[in-house]
């Protein structure tokens, strides 16, 4: 099968078949995204920014509604404020708070757009470096025609936001100028927290490459806004920490196949949460020791090119991405993130029973749940498929490990 496959894809004529298939799929999808954010993104938070600059308490309103959106004007667009971003991300979406609503949502299409060109660029410079560029193609224009991204721009949701800055950080510590590279993760990594259910567990990567400064100082400087931001809301530090959560807690049971929603909101799906954070830094640390010991005899020329071509680092965001969906809220339209679990494939040749499984759970996620409308009995269905994929790349990855300890 694998030697049929090969023979198919390297026909010139399938391969551009596919391809503008997939181009025709992606312009629709892209097109109507368009359209139902121009009509709806509903979780933009534009009213939660612009109620902070008016020194109203975002995360109250949020609780306990007072018509503060209506009273000032932008209640047409915004009918129900839900705050649940720590205030020092917040603060990101000011600039939008310039523009009347209207505007605003326009302004903010428009960098959902760019910043997805921002994350076709960059995958290619970082994990999916070394991917066929009809292959590389094709999983793009696969992303874009997936429900998840055409949700994810309907809404006007943060993922697009937080995953490309995320990228940009990975590229930037590639930087052979040090000092540079330094500061461009720093900052990149402050922004890409704005996502934190998903860019916190992928930031592990960050430990594995042993930039534990880069992760405290970013840390550090939204422990600075927290406490501007509890002085310019005339509230307590530890309230713009509590709040926000205390809003988003709300949806714990409401997200597509996470733990949160497998187990029906239970506290227990915070403890599973903690247990396979864990376990992921306990992952990263080992991964990242093993990679110290291989780089320890290179020249500097060759930890370079090992660092832009590095098959453990390739297996560690897929297990870092695949965990990151499922182990706190998420809704299915911040899976079309899933496209980077290609670099698992890039990494080492795989038997096809792994390349089907990957296939099957991306277009089940991408495709298959759409045509149910996310029924329960499809939700359970691919939540078995997606489950038993990242069980079985995780364990693949931990025993790789484990061989090379030996």
């Amino acid at each position: 099968m694998n030697e049929l496959f090969t023979k198919l894809w390297s026909r010139e004529w399938v391969r551009r078949t596919v391809l503008v298939l997939l181009t025709l799929m992606a312009l629709v999808s892209l097109v109507q995204g368009i359209r139902n954010a121009v009509e709806f993104s509903q979780d933009f938070q534009w009213d939660a920014a612009k109620a902070f600059t008016m020194r109203i308490n975002p995360y109250d309103e949020s609780m306990h509604p007072g018509g503060i959106p209506d009273a000032y004007g932008f209640g047409d667009y915004y009918l129900q404020m839900e705050a649940n971003q720590f205030p020092s991300l917040l603060m990101l979406l000011i600039p939008y708070t310039f523009l009347p609503p209207l505007a605003a949502r326009y302004a903010w299409i428009v960098s959902n757009l760019l910043f997805t060109a921002g994350i076709v660029f960059l995958l290619r410079k970082t994990f999916l470096r070394t991917a066929d560029k009809d292959i590389y193609a094709v999983f793009m224009l696969l992303m874009i025609a997936g429900t998840p991204y055409r949700n994810q721009l309907g809404v006007g949701q943060h993922t697009l936001f937080a995953f490309f800055f995320f990228l940009l950080a990975v590229w930037s510590d590639t930087q052979k100028d040090r000092r540079a590279a330094f500061a461009g993760t720093v900052l990149c990594l402050f922004v890409c927290y704005f996502k934190y259910t998903l860019t916190v567990p992928l930031c592990l990567y960050f430990v594995y490459r042993k930039r534990y400064a880069q992760i405290a100082v970013s840390v550090f400087m939204h422990v600075i806004l927290t406490a501007v931001s509890a002085w310019w809301l005339g509230d307590s530090f530890i309230n713009m920490l509590i709040k926000p959560l205390k809003v988003s807690s709300a949806l714990a049971a409401e997200g597509g196949l996470d733990f949160g929603a497998l187990l029906g909101g239970s506290p227990f799906a915070y403890v599973l949460a903690f247990a396979v954070m864990v376990f992921l830094l306990i992952l990263s640390v080992m991964l990242g020791r093993m990679k110290q010991m291989q780089d320890k005899n290179d020249s500097d020329n060759a930890a370079y090119e090992r660092m832009m071509n590095d098959p453990a680092g390739n297996e560690l965001i897929s297990v870092l991405i695949l965990w990151s969906l499922i182990i706190t809220y998420h809704r299915t339209y911040d899976f079309f993130v899933m496209v980077t679990v290609l670099a698992f494939y890039l990494a080492k040749e795989r038997s096809l029973f792994l390349k089907t499984g990957y296939g099957v759970v991306t277009v089940a996620v991408f495709f298959g749940l759409r045509l149910f409308s996310e029924s329960i009995p499809s939700k359970i269905v691919v939540g078995i498929l997606y489950y038993a994929f990242t069980l079985t790349v995780t364990g693949i990855v931990v025993s790789g490990l484990l061989k090379d300890m030996k």
